[in-house]
């Protein structure tokens, strides 16, 4: 169950960096909106879930910074995170 729960982590993180970068990226205010609202879909579902799953300290280490970085692009992008 563990492993599982660590690949949605990690899955929920690429979506989320990947939606964030193209709404950063983007002209299109449309396609902006679109992926900034994916991005912080994926935000609360990790925010959600991490405190309920134990991980090593290396993946901890790794999740951490990554969301870091969600949230830095999410705040580029006008969120109140």
């Amino acid at each position: 169950m563990l492993a599982a729960e660590n690949q949605f982590l990690r899955a929920e993180l690429r979506a989320g960096l990947t939606f964030s970068r193209i709404a950063l990226r983007s002209k299109q205010e449309s396609k902006v909106e679109r992926n900034r609202v994916n991005a912080r879909k994926a935000y609360e579902a990790l925010l959600r879930f991490i405190p309920g799953t134990k991980l090593s300290e290396e993946s901890a280490r790794e999740i951490n910074s990554e969301m870091a970085q969600l949230k830095a692009d999410l705040r580029q992008l006008g969120e109140d995170v």
